[in-house]
């Protein structure tokens, strides 16, 4: 990386963590709705990549022209890059069940604790069955919160991490770079840990250690996926399907809050299944070779 490289790298990460910050500080003394705080936080990534274009007079048309290019391939991709997070899920629990540490039975009864109290005249075979319904549902009809709301929020996140940043480091999704972001992408998440006990309520500490190691196995999927279609719209539905269905391996279980976070889909069962995930998108990339992008 050149010099000037660097010193873009190091003011798009010193204003994406700042304004970060400034927005957990925010919500933890004026109640910010959370739906409000958590589009602001994401989209104050591309903010970043705004200023540093402006502060460095790139082209802003043109980089944003670039990152969101739109084509074939990546209409494609977009589509179809939320089944690799319900192939991934899977994969986790396959791994998880023989360990008992996934119950989808959890899952549905914190659904039907909802519908108890909402309908006190329902029969408790009724409540079950309904409950049953809406937990499969709810997993199915994830793929189109993914392509939808869930990427609109995460494309904020996208442009940054996987367009601006990414392409200062070469555009390529080495070892290296997977590091690289995963690493700053994790620790952006930090504050919003620390003060607020986002994602990890009990284990704070310890959960910006986890988190950062699961957005390095779950960087190296995304910057895949990015260079395949030369565009981050993909990441984005890909990181909108994570964010949609990945909750799933905490309620689909009845271990404690702080065994939870530490053993399952945000600790390191969650963190193995993708790093074995990781190994296997790098083997099918290696074995097709230059005709990965022939795929799509």
């Amino acid at each position: 990386m050149s010099r000037g490289a660097v010193l873009k790298v190091l003011t798009f990460v010193i204003l994406s963590y700042m304004i970060a910050l400034a927005l957990d500080i925010a919500v933890l003394w004026s109640g910010l709705p959370v739906f409000l705080w958590g589009f602001a936080r994401m989209w104050c990534v591309t903010l970043s990549v705004f200023i540093c274009l402006v502060l460095y007079r790139e082209s802003v048309s043109g980089s944003f022209r670039k990152f969101l290019r739109l084509s074939r391939r990546a209409v494609v991709l977009y589509l179809l890059a939320p089944l690799m997070a319900y192939g991934v899920l899977g994969l986790y629990v396959v791994l998880a069940l023989p360990m008992g540490l996934f119950d989808f039975s959890a899952y549905v009864e914190i659904i039907a604790d909802s519908l108890r109290k909402l309908f006190t005249s329902m029969s408790e075979e009724q409540v079950i069955r309904i409950a049953t319904i809406s937990a499969y549902t709810q997993v199915v009809f994830a793929y189109l919160a993914a392509v939808t709301i869930n990427a609109f929020f995460a494309l904020g996140e996208e442009i940054g991490w996987r367009g601006y940043l990414y392409d200062l480091l070469g555009y390529n999704p080495s070892l290296r770079n997977t590091v690289i972001v995963g690493v700053l992408w994790g620790l952006w998440h930090a504050p919003a840990t620390i003060l607020l006990g986002y994602n990890y309520q009990i284990n704070r500490y310890l959960g910006v250690a986890l988190f950062t190691l699961l957005t390095i196995a779950l960087t190296y999927p995304h910057l895949l996926i990015t260079t395949t279609a030369s565009s981050v719209l993909p990441a984005a539905s890909l990181h909108g399907a994570v964010n949609a269905l990945w909750s799933l391996t905490t309620l689909a279980s009845n271990l404690p809050t702080e065994q939870k976070e530490i053993y399952l889909g945000l600790g390191i069962l969650g963190i193995t299944t993708w790093v074995i995930a990781c190994v296997i998108f790098h083997t099918i990339k290696l074995l097709t070779g230059k005709s990965f992008h022939e795929l799509v």
